[in-house]
């Protein structure tokens, strides 16, 4: 599990999310195109280091946080089509 999204919408900037987070995932970021209209609200900034212990969508007040049931799995190497590995020649 991972913590996917977070509805800016409904975020009201309380930090109650980011102070229960144990893994420090969240931050807070101003949000918004004019500096009459920003407004501080919850963002995710490091999804990798989520655990999925869902406290923050237990604590957050407005449901907001939303933590997907999938985990993620790390993408498979796939080298670029120009990369060019040294190889020793045999003597």
């Amino acid at each position: 599990m991972a913590i996917e999204r977070i509805d800016v919408d409904l975020c009201d900037g309380c930090w109650v999310c980011i102070e229960s987070c144990p893994a420090d995932v969240l931050r807070m970021a101003q949000v918004g195109e004019a500096w009459e209209t920003a407004g501080w609200k919850a963002v995710i900034a490091y999804p990798q280091e989520c655990h999925g212990c869902k406290l923050c969508v237990v604590d957050c007040h407005v449901d907001a946080i939303t933590v997907s049931q999938r985990v993620p799995l790390p993408k498979p190497f796939q080298p670029h089509v120009g990369l060019i590995f040294y190889e020793p020649r045999a003597t």
